[in-house]
């Protein structure tokens, strides 16, 4: 079938020849114009996943018709894509909020619906990871753990990395009460912004903003973080927000590393 996938992608990673990266949206088009639910939600939602997977690939230029994922359980555990034995299959059961590999033509994937999906590219390593960063995620600092192991793993330099953040929901809509936002607020004096009191016991938190500055915390260049991305919830005609539609879709964020760097060492 002959569909056309509007996804969204960050300049700054775009600029990158060897990695293919972007976030697709919630619909996709067919051949005569007509919008159509991409990756819905329901009972058969796996079957779906799998076809507008397939389509989301291939919308790409990739022609695999599998992805790397993890159960994505707001944790802090990132999974190391190293071993070239391990399945698609065997990653699926592995829970994780992250995923890292220097394997070229491997895609990962995480799904969102409002958290903060980060591909997080060291382009002197050509290593790349992908991090699912919800509201307990970033309170687990899921973003500063991925840097970390990809330090440890493959020697990887916060200042050697490009991150871009996909679509999320933004401090303008994410609205929680004190209980959500109490363990943020020791981070630092009124977490630099990224908290807002908006009265009678409710809060604003900006997740974006939280992690983009727990990336320069961890020693990654402000100039390095794309950070603009749009609003879930504000453009909900675009991209599915849990908060603002409860049962929904879920949108995949992809990363990919193509062949070609000279310190990349083949699987």
């Amino acid at each position: 079938m002959e569909v056309v996938i509007p996804s969204f992608s960050v300049d700054c990673l775009k600029k990158s020849p060897l990695l293919i990266h972007a976030t697709s949206p919630r619909y996709y088009e067919t051949k005569d114009g007509n919008k159509k639910p991409l990756c819905p939600s329901g009972d058969d939602n796996e079957e779906f996943l799998k076809i507008h997977q397939r389509w989301f690939l291939n919308s790409l230029g990739i022609k695999s018709e599998f992805v790397y994922r993890v159960r994505q359980v707001h944790g802090s555990h990132v999974h190391v894509l190293s071993d070239p034995k391990v399945s698609v299959e065997e990653s699926g059961w592995v829970e994780a909020d992250a995923l890292v590999t220097h394997r070229v033509d491997c895609p990962l994937v995480v799904l969102t619906a409002d958290c903060v999906p980060l591909t997080v590219y060291d382009s002197v390593r050509h290593v790349v990871g992908v991090v699912h960063a919800g509201r307990r995620g970033t309170q687990k600092r899921i973003f500063s753990n991925a840097i970390k192991v990809m330090a440890r793993e493959y020697g990887s330099r916060p200042q050697d990395l490009t991150v871009g953040m996909g679509p999320a929901i933004r401090g303008c809509c994410y609205e929680v009460d004190e209980p959500c936002v109490a363990p943020f607020l020791g981070r630092s004096p009124r977490t630099k912004g990224w908290v807002k009191d908006t009265g009678n016991g409710k809060f604003l938190l900006d997740l974006v903003e939280a992690n983009r500055q727990e990336g320069i915390e961890a020693g990654i260049p402000p100039e390095n973080i794309y950070s603009d991305g749009p609003c879930t919830s504000c453009e909900n005609h675009r991209w599915y927000s849990y908060r603002k539609e409860g049962t929904t879709g879920r949108m995949m964020t992809l990363a990919m590393l193509l062949p070609g760097s000279p310190l990349h060492k083949s699987s």
